[in-house]
């Protein structure tokens, strides 16, 4: 592996790692003699974008669709058909992206991780990966404060995983004391008893790490809506949840809900309407639920044999308060 174990010198300083987020993938073009150079980052011209600039938006957006559907195997296929290179570069951007986010996102990016080692990523790819975060550590913890701690459980994650051999942790080069801080970290969680079980919820009890789960906390706050009708309150909780993501599986859960019982349709599109006024849920988020609901109609129809009519209905609702835009 050819990496440089010296930290980065020289223009980096406070904000030097960026604001955050989608900016995080700004990076400062890499030198041909630069050991961390690869050619195969070089993502292809795009009509009106340069090649950093189009990689920054495909990876964003392939981002930005997983943490919403929670689909292993269709980020796969977005990841594939991006044709992004190494993919070391996405795995390091993945990585970077999932620490200004919530437990709920880390999750899903350590099961990504582990379902990329068993399809498209060799070893040596995440190895490459994790060590240039190492050496960038102390850029990024300017920026991400916690920076040290989530990479890591990322890191310990991975080898429990099998994405990375145990030996990285011991052969990994150390470019300051923020990764020896990180590496140490690393083999205490590894080497203690129960890791397994230890590592596999790693991002604690609040991770939400299953759409399942995840669907339960959102048709709660949808049938203690019902019951009181407090809008506010269902806001307040769905914000708490900090997934906003994932709101197209709450708009889901309420298509699903209006048509099983046709009468909470009215409550349930003043609710919708109210989240699409106050910028929560955005029409594109209603137009995705809607058609989810309507490529599952077959299913649907076990339990509500009227479900065709109530949804065309709750369309028209929901189109003459303006929260769906039919297209």
């Amino acid at each position: 592996m050819a990496v440089d174990g010296k930290p980065k010198k020289g223009g980096a300083g406070i904000g030097g790692w960026g604001k955050g987020g989608a900016d995080d993938l700004n990076e400062i073009k890499e030198r041909v003699d630069d050991p961390n150079y690869n050619s195969e980052e070089e993502a292809p011209e795009m009509p009106g974008l340069n090649s950093r600039q189009a990689r920054k938006q495909l990876i964003m957006d392939i981002l930005t669709e997983y943490f919403g559907s929670g689909n292993i195997q269709e980020c796969i296929a977005m990841v594939l058909e991006a044709k992004l290179g190494n993919h070391a570069s996405f795995i390091r951007h993945t990585m970077i992206v999932a620490m200004e986010k919530q437990p709920y996102e880390r999750e899903l990016v350590s099961q990504l991780f582990a379902a990329l080692r068993l399809s498209i990523a060799p070893e040596d790819q995440f190895c490459e990966a994790f060590q240039i975060i190492l050496n960038k550590l102390e850029e990024i913890v300017i920026d991400i404060p916690q920076a040290v701690d989530m990479t890591s459980k990322f890191m310990a994650r991975a080898v429990i995983d099998e994405v990375v051999p145990p030996s990285f942790v011991k052969t990994c080069d150390l470019a300051d004391l923020h990764a020896e801080e990180c590496v140490t970290l690393t083999k205490s969680i590894i080497n203690q008893k129960h890791r397994t079980h230890r590592v596999a919820h790693i991002w604690g009890p609040a991770d939400l790490a299953s759409i399942k789960r995840l669907k339960e906390e959102f048709r709660s706050i949808l049938e203690e809506y019902i019951n009181t009708k407090d809008r506010f309150e269902a806001e307040r909780c769905l914000n708490k949840l900090s997934l906003p993501h994932s709101h197209v599986h709450f708009v889901i859960q309420g298509i699903r809900m209006g048509i099983v019982d046709r009468a909470k349709q009215q409550s349930l599109a003043d609710l919708f309407s109210y989240l699409n006024q106050s910028g929560v849920i955005g029409t594109s988020q209603a137009q995705r639920g809607f058609a989810y609901v309507e490529e599952s109609l077959e299913d649907t129809k076990l339990d509500a044999p009227n479900a065709p009519a109530d949804l065309k209905q709750f369309q028209v609702l929901a189109q003459q308060q303006g929260w769906l835009i039919m297209v």
